[in-house]
């Protein structure tokens, strides 16, 4: 492996006495795309909520970049574009308003952040929506704007916790798509529980169950182990298997 990127070493999370993390260390190398997979709590939003800075963790270190997240988080958080959790935006603003602000934010501004709020509206297919009021929008496209005002600022790694939740058939397979494409160049670290999407987009896994790393590989390798990948999630995670 190259260079990770992405570096977790012997994460530990509690929320008061409940164990969340426990020891955990992964490491992905830059331009890689891996799913992290895991049932319901199994620690996959709270180690991106780690990475992302919005919480800290017990002990244990996390890197983006080399940038140690809880010692210098604005200089590791300029290399991250992430959707966490459910994405809202302001209603009465339009996207080219919500992302203009967004970038500014970021540092961004003159014909540097016009170039790029046209360049990522384009990416995610709102062309004809960028003067529309936000309020009007389906969560399908909030989810789309979502992903355009990740990639604004052209960041290295997208940290994304479950992007779909709640999108129809054909905003999966879209959404899906794009993410494809925009992480060709990008690191993606990306949690979810359904194995289809997350086989679609990633060559490699790190599944995960309360808070332990369980199996770090290729999807290759995994149905090679264990026939297929649905086969090793349900062993590792102790699900039933006929």
């Amino acid at each position: 492996m190259t260079e990770a990127i992405i570096d977790i070493e012997n994460l530990t999370k509690y929320y008061n006495k409940f164990l969340a993390l426990d020891d955990l260390c992964l490491k992905v190398a830059e331009n890689d795309n891996v799913g992290l997979l895991g049932p319901n709590g199994a620690g996959k939003s709270t180690t991106l909520k780690i990475l992302c800075g919005l919480i800290r963790s017990s002990s244990g270190t996390a890197r983006i970049g080399g940038i140690d997240i809880a010692r210098k988080p604005e200089q590791a958080l300029l290399h991250i574009g992430a959707i966490i959790e459910t994405s809202e935006f302001y209603p009465f603003l339009t996207p080219e308003e919500i992302l203009g602000y967004l970038g500014k934010l970021r540092g961004m501004k003159g014909n540097g952040l016009n170039k790029s709020i046209k360049e990522v509206i384009h990416l995610v297919g709102l062309d004809d929506w960028l003067n529309v009021k936000i309020e009007k929008f389906s969560r399908g496209m909030k989810q789309r704007l979502a992903l355009a005002q990740t990639l604004l600022h052209d960041p290295l790694v997208l940290i994304l916790d479950e992007p779909a939740l709640g999108l129809d058939p054909r905003g999966v397979v879209e959404f899906r798509e794009i993410i494809g494409r925009v992480g060709k160049n990008k690191t993606v670290f990306f949690a979810s529980h359904q194995l289809t999407e997350v086989a679609q987009i990633c060559k490699q896994v790190a599944i995960i169950d309360h808070g332990r790393l369980l199996a770090y590989d290729s999807i290759a390798e995994l149905e090679k182990k264990y026939k297929s990948l649905e086969r090793a999630y349900l062993e590792l995670t102790g699900g039933y298997i006929e």
